[in-house]
C-alpha cells in the first residue's frame, strides 16, 4: 500500500504515513477493548469478525484503487480493515494460549508466535509475487495494475484466516486460568 500511495498516487513518504493512521491508529483504540471482550465472550468470534471486518476493508481499497482515487475514497475501509486487525490481534495468541494445558503454555506461546512470522513472511512473499506477476514499479500505471490483486490476494488470506477461526473447535482449558484450577486441585487434595 505504501507503494501504491507513493508510486501510484504521488505522495510523499511522510503524506503516506499520514493518510495511513486511520488504519494504524485503531491498534490503539480497539485492540485493548477486543483483549477485554474476548475474556468475557472467547477469542473466536473476535477473531472471525475481525479478520472478515479485514478481508472486507482490503477488498474494498482494491475495488477502489486507480491512478487517480482520491484520498477520501480509502478512509473508510482504512478504518474497517484497522479496525478488524486490531480485534484479531489479541486475539489470536490467546486462543492459542487458552486452548492447552498450563504446562504447555510456553511451547504453545513460542509455535503460535513462530507461525504468526512464518505466516507474515509466506503472507508478503505470494502478495509480492501476485503484484509482480501482474504489475511493475517503473510506472503509476503498472503499480495501481499489480496492487489491485495484491490487496485481492491479501484479503483473501484474511478471508480465509476468519473461516478457520470459525471452523475451529472451541476447547475450554484456559491457560490464563491456570490459578483457579490449581487452587481447587489444591483445595480436593486438602490442602
Amino acid at each position: 500500500m505504501s507503494q501504491y500511495f507513493q508510486l501510484g498516487l504521488g505522495h510523499s513518504p511522510l503524506s503516506t504515513g499520514l493518510r495511513f493512521l486511520p488504519w494504524t491508529l485503531t491498534p490503539l483504540l480497539i485492540a485493548p477493548a477486543a483483549g477485554a471482550l474476548a475474556d468475557k465472550i472467547g477469542s473466536k468470534p473476535l477473531m472471525a469478525l475481525g479478520l472478515a471486518m479485514q478481508a472486507a476493508g482490503l477488498a474494498w481499497i482494491a475495488l477502489t484503487a486507480t491512478g487517480t482515487t482520491g484520498y477520501g475514497q480509502f478512509v473508510a475501509p482504512l478504518v474497517l480493515s484497522g479496525v478488524g486487525i486490531s480485534m484479531a490481534i489479541p486475539t489470536v495468541p490467546a486462543a492459542a494460549l487458552n486452548s492447552v494445558p498450563q504446562s504447555d503454555v510456553g511451547k504453545a506461546s513460542g509455535v503460535q508466535g513462530t507461525l504468526q512470522r512464518f505466516g507474515a513472511v509466506f503472507g508478503v512473499a505470494i502478495v509480492v509475487a501476485v503484484f509482480s506477476a501482474n504489475g511493475h514499479l517503473s510506472s503509476a500505471a503498472g503499480v495501481v495494475a499489480g496492487f489491485r490483486p495484491a490487496l485481492a490476494a491479501a484479503a483473501s488470506f484474511s478471508l480465509a484466516g476468519a473461516l478457520t477461526a470459525l471452523a475451529t473447535a472451541r476447547r475450554r482449558t484456559p491457560a490464563l486460568a491456570a490459578p483457579q484450577q490449581e487452587a481447587r486441585v489444591l483445595a480436593s487434595a486438602g490442602r
